[in-house]
């Protein structure tokens, strides 16, 4: 497990250095499968979208939990106790995107 640095900017966006480029975390990190939760303090809150993702069963309210997941982790982010995204990609492979179709 590796701890990414928050990158907070003033303008709000949030930003971690993955695979050695700067990514957003709001658009990247909240939808890959190696993000294992946000740094507050000393507590890891797990991703909160994966969480949605992974215990949703399907059907119409599906969209209403991803949302809401979604809203979830941007608020943790925006949490000026939050300093770090906790990346399981130990391998080095990069985003790994949650959502693959079978």
């Amino acid at each position: 497990m590796k701890t990414l640095p928050l990158n907070k900017k003033e303008n709000g966006k949030a930003t971690v250095v993955c695979q050695g480029k700067e990514v957003s975390v709001h658009s990247t990190c909240v939808f890959c499968a190696h993000c294992a939760g946000i740094r507050v303090n000393r507590r890891v809150t797990p991703n909160p979208y994966a969480q949605s993702l992974r215990g949703s069963k399907g059907g119409l309210p599906m969209d209403q939990h991803l949302m809401e997941g979604m809203m979830m982790f941007n608020t943790v982010i925006e949490d000026k106790s939050s300093t770090d995204i906790e990346c399981a990609d130990d391998a080095g492979t990069g985003f790994a995107t949650l959502s693959r179709r079978r």
